[in-house]
């Protein structure tokens, strides 16, 4: 695929038709978008509708932080394969090597069952909800081990089916810290943020934040918005804060392989296993790679993620070909950031 040409003719219509998108259907009153598209050469469309905060009518920025949700769950497969490229784990461990009390019943689900969705795992915000734990109540990661290791079935027997799992990636960051001595939050600012100047991104485990983050909101029965945050302090499957330029920094990494290296950027784009134990094939089965899917509807090769939490909606895109990486992230819990990010994508890429 050829690299997409630039001039500023055409650089001035393509930031006014991404304008344009947003402009439409987002008011400035309410919560609404940061987006930004950035080639790695430098070229870069951005910008923010909406607010902040409707209480203090503060605008949204490119560098308003964010809770991006599942959009997290590549730093937490990153982390995982970083630490296997150091020689401390194999992804064909079990997860009981490093959560032995989660019991016997989980003994046949690795590690890479767990990247991939296979694993089979009860969701543990399932079990929150049967135990009449809200998303707006705190809730521990210690509840939810506790939960886990109370259920003891699985949903079905590990690497036959897929089913996106938040269990999953859950469990590995508690491996990243069996295995790192330091908790997921320490070891993605220590190896992954702060080496890529991701200055504004770091993972929250406690609230309320120490730094400014975007308020959450969603709509009442009257169509008000009002405030909808959830203080559960799980890390792993969701909890990375970040912005729509940090995401950038993130993006390039894909091609340049700054932090891990390019075979292990590269491995990201692994998918999982097409077949079960047995040689059957895996039951809807999806194109999930190692913390990100693999995209194929606009004719080019890309990897994706969106998120979608109390408050919060987000897309992260990379086309490694065009060397391009778009997000877009909300502050609005029913907002279509996938949709933003594709429309941009299109804009952007002609398709």
């Amino acid at each position: 695929m050829p690299l997409v040409q630039h001039n500023n003719q055409n650089q001035q219509a393509t930031d006014e038709a991404i304008k344009q998108l947003f402009n439409k259907t987002i008011s400035p009153n309410e919560p609404g978008f940061a987006y930004i598209a950035s080639f790695d050469d430098g070229i870069t469309y951005k910008g923010a509708v909406g607010l902040d905060s409707i209480e203090q009518k503060l605008p949204l920025t490119t560098k308003t932080v964010f809770n991006i949700a599942s959009v997290s769950k590549q730093f937490t497969a990153f982390a995982i394969l970083l630490l296997e490229q150091e020689g401390k784990l194999k992804l064909d461990d079990s997860i009981l090597k490093y959560v032995p009390s989660l019991g016997a019943y989980a003994k046949p689900v690795t590690l890479r069952h767990l990247i991939h969705h296979t694993g089979g795992l009860v969701d543990y915000m399932e079990l929150a909800e049967a135990a009449k734990i809200k998303d707006t109540h705190i809730l521990t990661a210690e509840q939810s081990l506790e939960h886990l290791k109370n259920h003891q079935t699985a949903d079905f027997p590990a690497g036959t089916q897929f089913d996106y799992s938040n269990t999953g990636y859950f469990l590995l960051s508690l491996v990243v810290e069996k295995v790192s001595g330091k908790n997921l939050r320490e070891f993605s600012k220590e190896r992954i943020f702060k080496p890529l100047n991701m200055s504004d991104t770091a993972i929250v485990d406690r609230y309320p934040t120490h730094f400014p983050v975007a308020r959450g909101y969603s709509k009442n029965e009257q169509g008000a918005y009002e405030i909808y945050e959830s203080p559960w302090e799980h890390m792993g499957d969701g909890a990375v804060h970040s912005t729509v330029e940090d995401l950038v920094k993130w993006g390039q990494n894909f091609t340049t392989g700054t932090v891990g290296g390019k075979d292990l950027v590269k491995r990201m784009s692994e998918l999982g296993p097409k077949t079960s134990p047995s040689g059957e094939a895996i039951i809807d089965n999806e194109d999930y790679a190692i913390g990100v899917s693999i995209g194929k509807d606009l004719y080019r090769h890309y990897l994706e993620h969106s998120g979608g939490w109390a408050g919060y909606a987000s897309h992260f895109m990379r086309f490694p070909e065009e060397r391009l990486t778009i997000a877009v992230i909300s502050n609005y819990d029913d907002a279509d950031a996938e949709e933003y990010a594709k429309k941009i994508a299109e804009v952007i890429l002609g398709t």
